[in-house]
């Protein structure tokens, strides 16, 4: 990256220590980092950390082959565990995720930590996806988008590669609404909101066309992969090569629990684009992420943890709520939407 970025890339680690994370002064701020990690973005945040008055403490190690519980045979797997779990404050930059892991689990059974997984973030992803949005009138962008899904029974959504696929919510169930951190807990970058329908209710054919993360071979896609999804399991997956390999992958796990579907999101941060990260391209905006796999308690699902998780995104889709529409071919319709969606877009911070 330039160094031309280093003053936004300064400002964006600031807005997610102070505005984000809310770090305060003397609390112990644990940043882990892998081999593959943006060792400047690292930087940025532990100085930031630093000038709250909170006292970085960076933990760095050899990118593991594995994300989630994959990944723990080839971590620091004790002394991850020890330090994570007293942690007061936990920002994850690594590029192979621990969210999941083992480490991941005792730091949240612990109870203490505000996590926050931004895994695969570089210079370029942080001014772009923190730095320059207004995180505020995302917040509330966010909320009524939420508000929204949450109040609808049935869903359904298509898209111009061939996804066709309806569903039930279960009102009892949160829709999250992703960065707003408030209180111990796993968080996420904001520009996601994201739920977990009623498993057994998902039916239909998913088609990923804009990239799939893990496993380490794919990410942007060439060809789609089309899901058959029966009852909120994956019955049969066609396409080409990155198909194949994307089922070789999940059934190399033998854990039935990797071929149903652990969640849905839409993407709204204004900043982000299609490039291969998982955590970005989930987030671009009006796109449509599913999620197989490992499944978050914040879900309050069926499913639980699996031996591992992965994401595929799907491009331009609509998506109707009880029979209106919320997004139509990948931009926010919905008349509670359209005006914040505007300024999200075309009036930046």
């Amino acid at each position: 990256m330039p160094y031309g970025l280093d003053m936004e890339l300064a400002h964006a680690a600031y807005k997610l220590v102070r505005d984000v994370m809310k770090v305060r002064e003397g609390e112990e701020v644990v940043i882990t980092a892998d081999t593959s990690s943006d060792w400047r973005v690292v930087e940025a945040t532990a100085s930031a950390v630093k000038i709250v008055g909170g006292k970085p403490l960076v933990v760095w190690y050899p990118t593991p082959p594995g994300v989630g519980k994959a990944a723990d045979p080839y971590i620091p797997l004790n002394t991850l565990t020890a330090v994570l779990r007293n942690a007061d404050v936990w920002i994850e930059f690594n590029k192979a995720w621990l969210l999941y892991s083992t480490p991941y689990e005792k730091a949240m059974e612990e109870g203490k930590a505000r996590y926050i997984c931004l895994v695969g973030m570089d210079t370029d992803m942080m001014v772009r996806t923190i730095g320059r949005v207004n995180i505020e009138l995302l917040y509330k962008f966010q909320r009524k988008l939420a508000e929204i899904t949450k109040r609808a029974k049935k869903m359904r959504i298509t898209t111009p590669a061939g996804t066709d696929v309806e569903f039930e919510n279960d009102p009892n169930r949160p829709v999250l609404v992703e960065g707003e951190v408030n209180g111990p807990g796993e968080y996420m970058l904001f520009g996601q909101v994201d739920w977990a329908p009623i498993e057994e209710s998902i039916n239909g054919v998913i088609v990923f066309d804009g990239s799939v993360w893990p496993p380490e071979e794919l990410g942007l896609l060439k060809e789609p992969i089309k899901l058959y999804v029966e009852n909120g399991r994956v019955v049969r997956i066609e396409g080409g090569r990155e198909a194949r390999i994307f089922e070789n992958w999940l059934k190399s796990f033998n854990d039935p629990k990797m071929f149903y579907i652990a969640h849905l999101s839409y993407g709204c941060n204004p900043g982000a684009k299609l490039t291969g990260n998982i955590l970005e391209d989930e987030r671009v905006w009006g796109v449509v992420e599913w999620g197989l796999g490992s499944q978050s308690s914040t879900f309050k699902g069926k499913l639980g943890l699996a031996s591992s998780h992965t994401d595929g995104i799907c491009l331009n889709p609509t998506v109707w709520a009880d029979g209106e529409k919320i997004i139509e071919n990948g931009e926010y319709v919905h008349p509670e939407l359209k005006d914040m969606a505007y300024k999200l877009r075309y009036m930046k911070e």
